[in-house]
């Protein structure tokens, strides 16, 4: 579902209703017709702010298992792969 984009004026005008909305769904904000901002609930700002850096290195034992498991399942296709050359 595409944001919802209303002018920073209108947003203004009509906090309570955009506030109520932006709980729902993240509402960009606009100035002088292009996107300045977006709003969004606090929910949702935590989790995109808490979601690990993928480009994070980890130390040996650090890597969560979730990860750890992509890794090993990637390396198993590519060991396959380069073994029937």
């Amino acid at each position: 579902m595409p944001d919802k984009t209303v002018t920073t004026a209108e947003f203004l005008r009509h906090f309570g209703r955009y506030h109520d909305e932006a709980r729902r769904a993240p509402l960009t904000l606009t100035k002088h017709g292009r996107p300045s901002l977006v709003v969004l609930s606090a929910d949702t700002f935590r989790q995109l702010t808490e979601q690990a850096d993928p480009r994070r290195a980890f130390a040996a034992g650090e890597t969560p298992p979730d990860l750890a498991l992509r890794i090993l399942g990637e390396l198993d296709r590519q060991s396959a792969e380069h073994g029937s050359d």
